[in-house]
This record gives C-alpha cells, structure tokens and sequence, in this order.
C-alpha cells in the first residue's frame, strides 16, 4: 500500500519536477538567433519564416516538395551550386566528422538542393550522404534555384556565403548558418539542433500538462 502511495506521489510530482529540471538546465540557458528580416507589431517580434513548395527534377520529371513541419520539424538545408560543383571541401567537416563519429549524427535530418546542370551535380560527398538514412538530394533548375536559395538568405549576414548549411526550426525560422569545410561548424551544428530538439520537447510537454490541468 506504501509502494502505491509513493508511485502515485511520483507521479504526480514528476512533470512539475521535469519543468524545475528544464529550466535550470542548458536548454534555456542559450538562445538561438532568428535571421532574416523581422519586425514589431507592436507587441511581439515578428521573425522570418521560409517553408516554401517547389518541385524538384528526378527521371519522371517535376515532383512537388515541401518541407512539412510533421515529418521534418527540425532540419539542415543547404544549397549546392554548380559553381562549387568541384568544390568538395565545402563539405570537408560534414564528411569527415561522419567518418569517425555517425552515431552522434545518425539521426538528425538534412536536406540538399543541388543546382541541375548538364550532368548530374551531386558531388562524391553529397552521394556518400545520400546514402545516410535521414539526407534527401533535390535537384533544381538554375532560375529555380537561385530563387529559392535567395528566399532562404534572405538579409544574410555579411559573412555569411550561400554554401553555408542552415539550421531550421520547426515554425520555419532560420536558426543558425554554418561552414562545413570545418569540423568545429559540424560540432556547433548538432549541438544547436540538438538543443532546438529539447526546446520543442519541452514547449509540447508543458502545452500537454496545461490541457490536462484545464480539463474537467
């Protein structure tokens, strides 16, 4: 009876506990930029968003894609031109890192959106990822491309460049921007996304302990 009266306590007490956790704990101790333009409306900040529908080339054609926030919340995306087409070492820190460390990387998602040329622009490096479980390959035709990849670097920082990886929230902010020729942009990239990860676990378990303590 004891056992029982303590289970019930624990469970009771746990969200409340999980709450004092989170709030003290590394996921709310760093904020995330939001890049783009925003604006005030007055009584909140109003960030940039990018969840565009385009349509990607594959041997039967146009086919329309979006970037759903069910089964991708939170992703990497980067834009590969033809004119960094012989440029490997762009993704030099992408591929070693999953040389040596996949399991750390197994299980986030990236997305590449590869300018269509002549021949077929996807690097030795980006095949090596296309095979990776969680890494799609688009391809799109230059007016398209550049359109998109405009859209999504929109009021970049200055020193940011167009091959950068950037880093996507699940309400389609734009997070973070990353070299990957280096090692230590990889790192940072899998700790934020990671963190982004905990934030939106934490925002649907508060969210779902409001709705059971509003019901009757």
């Amino acid at each position: 009876m004891k056992n029982k009266k303590w289970l019930l306590l624990l469970i009771i007490a746990f969200p409340s506990a999980f709450w004092i956790i989170l709030e003290l704990s590394t996921i709310n101790s760093k904020k995330l930029p939001f890049y783009g333009p925003k604006f005030f409306n007055g009584k909140d900040s109003i960030y940039y968003t990018v969840n565009p529908t385009f349509a990607t080339l594959n041997d039967t054609g146009l086919v329309p894609i979006s970037f759903s926030a069910e089964t991708q919340p939170i992703f990497g995306l980067m834009f590969v031109s033809q004119k960094f087409r012989k440029e490997g070492y762009r993704l030099e820190g992408l591929t070693e890192y999953l040389k040596y460390k996949k399991e750390k990387i197994d299980r986030l998602q990236f997305n590449f959106i590869a300018e269509y040329g002549v021949d077929i622009p996807v690097t030795d490096d980006l095949a090596f990822l296309k095979a990776h479980n969680n890494t799609k390959v688009y391809q799109l035709e230059t007016a398209r491309f550049d359109s998109l990849n405009t859209l999504f670097f929109k009021d970049k920082p200055y020193y940011i460049d167009y091959s950068f990886l950037m880093l996507i929230d699940k309400e389609r902010h734009i997070r973070g921007y990353y070299d990957l020729r280096y090692v230590a942009e990889v790192k940072r990239f899998i700790e934020e996304c990671k963190h982004l990860v905990l934030k939106e676990g934490k925002k649907q378990t508060t969210q779902q302990n409001e709705i059971k303590t509003t019901a009757p």
